[in-house]
Formats: C-alpha cells, sequence, structure tokens
C-alpha cells in the first residue's frame, strides 16, 4: 500500500496523471449512466417474465431514482467527512453487487428491492466524482474535465438503449445487469491503484442524523408527488397524504439545519447568489431537457407515425451534440468563465425548444434532426459552465456536497420534467387520440418549455453581475 501512495504521490502534479485519474473515476459514471438508459429497454420485457403492469414496473426505474436524489446530499456531507477515495471505491463496490443480486433476481420484488441497492452505490458514485476531479484540478482548469463528464452522461445514455437492445435480444434481460460487473471490477482496481488519497483536513463533526432522515423523507414525499400525481389524481387521497408529508418533513429539515452545528445541506452556501442561481438554472435545464425525450418519442409514433427503431436514431443527434459540444462548453469556461457561456448556451438549448414548438403534421426528418441538434449544442454549452460556477462559488472542502446537491438538482430535475411535460399535455386541452390533437398539444407544451428557458436564461444571465468574487472561492481557499 506504502508503495502505491509513493508512486501516486510521485506524479499527482504531472498534468498528464490528473487525466489518467480523471478516467478512472469517469469510469464509475458511465457505468451509472449506461444503467440508468439500458433500464428503459428492458420493461416491455420484465412486464412479460414477471406478468405485472406499468403500475409495479414502474417502480423499478422510480425507487432508483428516489432514492438516489433522497441520499445524494448525505453521501456528499459523508464524503466530505471521509476520504473520498475509499467512499468512491465503496460506492462502485456496492453499486456492482446489486447489479448481480438484479440479475439473479427471482421476482419483481426482489428486483425493485437490489434496484434500491444498486442505486445507494450509484448515488455515492455521483456524489463524488465532480468532488473528486475538483480537487484533481486547480481553480481555472476545471471546465475541460467537467465539460467531458458531461460527455460522459451523454454517451451512456446513447450507448445504454443500444446495448439493451443487443444483450436482451441476444442473452435475455439478465445480462443487462451483468454487463456492469467487469466495468465495476476495473473501476475498483484501477481506483485502488491510482487514485490519490483526498481528505478534507477539517476535524471531523457529529453527523447530522435527524437532518439526514428528515430530508430524505420530505425529497421522496414531494418526488412522488410529481411523478405520480397525475396518475393517482391531483385531490387523491395519496397525493394529498405525500404532499402534506413532504412540506411538514422539510419545514423540519430547514428549522434543524438552522440550529444544527454541522449540518446535512450547510444553508450558508445559498448565500451566495452565484450557488443559488447556478442550481436553480440547473434545475430548469433539466426540466428543458426531460421535455423532448419524452414528448418526442410519443409525437413521432402518434403523429408522424414513425417505426420505433427510426424514433432511435433520430432522438441521436441531441445526445451527439452534447458530447461533441460538453467540452466546447468547458474550454469557454476555462478561458472566458463560467457565466458568459453558461448564457448562451441556456439561449441556443431554448431556441431549440422554439423549433420543436413548430413541429406539426407535415414535418419532415430534417425538422426534428436540426431542433434536437439546436437544443443538444446549447445543452452542451450551458452544463459545464454552470457545474464549474456551482462548484467554484462553494469552499473547495465542501465540494463532495456541492457536487451531491448538483447531481441530486439533476435528478430531481428529470422527474419534475417528465411529469410537467404530462401535465402541460393534458392542460391542452386537446384530443390526445387523434394526430391532430396531439400535435397541437405536444407544441403547447413545448411553448410552456420554451418560457421555462427564458427564466432559466435570465437567471442564469443575472449571475453576471450577482458577486463575481464568489467563484474565486476555492482559489482563496488555499487549493
Amino acid at each position: 500500500m506504502n508503495r502505491e501512495v509513493n508512486f501516486q504521490m510521485q506524479y499527482v502534479h504531472k498534468p498528464w496523471y490528473r487525466w489518467i485519474m480523471f478516467a478512472t473515476v469517469v469510469t464509475g459514471t458511465l457505468m451509472v449512466n449506461i444503467d440508468s438508459s439500458i433500464m428503459n429497454v428492458a420493461i416491455p420485457v420484465l412486464e412479460r417474465e414477471f406478468q405485472v403492469g406499468p403500475q409495479v414496473l414502474q417502480w423499478v426505474i422510480s425507487a432508483y431514482l428516489l432514492v438516489i436524489t433522497g441520499i445524494l446530499p448525505v453521501v456528499g456531507t459523508l464524503s466530505d467527512r471521509l476520504n473520498r477515495k475509499s467512499v468512491f471505491i465503496v460506492g462502485v463496490a456496492v453499486f456492482t453487487g446489486g447489479s448481480v443480486l438484479c440479475a439473479f433476481s427471482g421476482s419483481i420484488e426482489q428486483l425493485i428491492l437490489f434496484r434500491i441497492l444498486q442505486s445507494i452505490g450509484g448515488s455515492i458514485i455521483m456524489g463524488n466524482v465532480m468532488s473528486i476531479v475538483s480537487y484533481i484540478f486547480p481553480a481555472g482548469q476545471r471546465g475541460r474535465p467537467l465539460g467531458l463528464i458531461g460527455s460522459v452522461v451523454a454517451a451512456g445514455t446513447i450507448v445504454g438503449p443500444s446495448l439493451g437492445g443487443i444483450f436482451i435480444s441476444t442473452y435475455g434481460w439478465r445480462s443487462i445487469f451483468w454487463v456492469n460487473v467487469p466495468i465495476g471490477i476495473l473501476s475498483v482496481a484501477a481506483s485502488i491503484l491510482l487514485l490519490i488519497p483526498i481528505r478534507s483536513d477539517k476535524p471531523p463533526r457529529k453527523f447530522d442524523t435527524a437532518g439526514s432522515i428528515l430530508f430524505f423523507v420530505g425529497i421522496v414525499s414531494l418526488m412522488l408527488v410529481i411523478s405520480e400525481g397525475q396518475t393517482w389524481g391531483w385531490t387523491d387521497i395519496r397525493t394529498l397524504v405525500a404532499f402534506t408529508l413532504s412540506v411538514v418533513t422539510l419545514a423540519m429539515f430547514l428549522r434543524h439545519e438552522l440550529k444544527f452545528e454541522s449540518p446535512v445541506i450547510e444553508l450558508g452556501l445559498f448565500r451566495s447568489g452565484t450557488f443559488t442561481l447556478g442550481n436553480l438554472a440547473g434545475y430548469l435545464s433539466y426540466i428543458m431537457m426531460m421535455m423532448p425525450g419524452f414528448l418526442l418519442p410519443l409525437y413521432m409514433h402518434d403523429v408522424l407515425h414513425i417505426s420505433t427503431a427510426h424514433i432511435g436514431l433520430l432522438l441521436t443527434p441531441q445526445a451527439i451534440s452534447m458530447i461533441l459540444f460538453s467540452p466546447v462548453g468547458g474550454w469557454m469556461a476555462d478561458k472566458y468563465g463560467a457565466n458568459w457561456p453558461a448564457t448562451l448556451g441556456l439561449l441556443v438549448a431554448t431556441l431549440g425548444l422554439g423549433s420543436m414548438a413548430l413541429l406539426n403534421t407535415s414535418s419532415s426528418y430534417l425538422d426534428i434532426v436540426i431542433a434536437l441538434s439546436v437544443f443538444g449544442l446549447g445543452m452542451g454549452i450551458f452544463t459545464s459552465p454552470n457545474n464549474v460556477s456551482v462548484l467554484e462559488s462553494a469552499p473547495v472542502e465542501k465540494s463532495g456536497l456541492t457536487g451531491s446537491l448538483i447531481a441530486a438538482v439533476r435528478n430531481f430535475g428529470r422527474v419534475s420534467g417528465v411529469a410537467f411535460a404530462v401535465l402541460f399535455l393534458q392542460i391542452s386541452g386537446e384530443n390526445l387520440r387523434s394526430s391532430y390533437g396531439f400535435a397541437k398539444a405536444s407544441s403547447f407544451a413545448f411553448t410552456v418549455a420554451v418560457l421555462i428557458g427564458v427564466v432559466g436564461t435570465v437567471l442564469t444571465a443575472t449571475r453576471l453581475f450577482v458577486g463575481p468574487k464568489r467563484a474565486r472561492l476555492t482559489q482563496e481557499s488555499g487549493h
């Protein structure tokens, strides 16, 4: 072990070694994102395998997402107290072990339970990747690697469904979990050998158990309302109970956090306008991102009557644009500062949504490709500068919590985006069963999404004039 540490410390300041460590941690990120997207392909197969309906099957995905979002800030807080290298390795090991158990599931209940175990490992990975990267790279050089993380996320999203289709048709649905095992083993081995120990130099304080429980219950209840309210009915007793529980526990959480000496989420971070506006803009951006992902497949199938295979191909321009332009956004953040490229990116993404609002019953494949390419370009340029802005507006010793909050905002935005897309379709007043009616309804939904994009762009632009010195907190902390 001492030999490994000596080897790591010998090369830690070399630029090339930073990129080796970067590649090591993003392997885990790639695995988690492949798993998130690969699952959607398996749902019809699981329906036949276990003879259950969509109401039960949705929990294979929803339970995974709910638990990740609920525990991410807790993971971030623990990471800031412990050795991030060790925590990351544990996360990859738990995720890999959960994948093995998922592959052996004999019932839908077992699969949901093991997906929850998988999500615990996934949240540990998500909550540490950006934190580790912020330690590896000095301030002013983080934009490019954070942009590449965005590319890896997009690549995982693209690779997941295609891999899933190949593996399921050839080897069965259990194989989509086995694919995580070699990647997980490689990631654990590389992390042990190559990552440097990353530990806060501040003494650990008492862990906020009560705050952790209150946050988990509150945020999971709120996500249940957002994701299931349309299905249950907004006046259904389940929706009302979940909403009341969410309001009460989150209010108790805020009150508790203000008094506790070492809270799960340090509310003082939100005194920074850059930090608050960055997280809010990030939340709105992920609502925007889920709108095309949910609405366009339905539009292409129900309005243009495009085959499933072609729908998958037509959706790829967005992800390809994000892969290409996320590093560009990171480079722009390093060269010109984070706020200008973030504002430009969200503006371009909003224009892409505007193009989608113009789609109708006679739109062509090219119209869809152009709209998605422009949208992906904008989101690629926005995401990494926004993450840089949020990370560098908080002290570096809080980067674990900050990275976890960014990931929690991402998941919360995704769930909200799907729920809002359904809601906007419903309140459009159109007949969703006819091609013309669905085209009009989706146009209405995209128009509302454009308004969300305008709000996000204005919030992002506001950061150009809000406390720029806060963006240099990391440098002042002696990184």
